[in-house]
């Protein structure tokens, strides 16, 4: 058989700061203690969140405002440029049409150069075979 060895009775902490009175008022104090400490927590937390939100809020609005103004700027280039390429295809067309009678009457205009005297002299002539043709029609 073994033997059991000897010991005390156990009393509890009866000893220390009275008792179980003196355990609840630690309990209490703690649990205030930790009440106090978990509001303010709160409460500071509580704030960050709040200042996040208005900071969001302002962030998400301005964020909007940039948006709306660039896709209507690209609305507004999209439109001008559409504007411009009408713009420069009819002038082009134009352009090419004024090219193309340039070209029909490039031939008529440079015979070659005409001295002063010779223009005269032409133009003597197709006045006097006016006259004459006046004169003709007049009789």
């Amino acid at each position: 058989q073994r033997q059991v060895p000897e010991m005390e009775a156990y009393k509890g902490m009866q000893s220390s700061k009275g008792g179980i009175i003196g355990m609840l008022e630690v309990i209490q104090t703690d649990f205030m203690r930790l009440s106090s400490e978990t509001k303010a927590s709160e409460k500071a937390a509580s704030a960050e969140y709040k200042g996040f939100m208005e900071e969001a809020v302002t962030a998400k609005k301005q964020k909007y405002d940039v948006e709306r103004k660039t896709k209507l700027d690209r609305d507004s280039t999209k439109f001008d440029k559409g504007e411009s390429t009408k713009d420069l295809k009819a002038t082009q067309e134009e352009l090419d049409e004024a090219n193309k009678y340039y070209e029909e009457l490039k031939p008529s205009c440079a015979e070659g150069e005409v001295s002063y005297e010779e223009r005269v002299a032409r133009r003597k002539e197709e006045i006097q075979a006016l006259k004459d043709a006046y004169s003709i029609l007049d009789h």
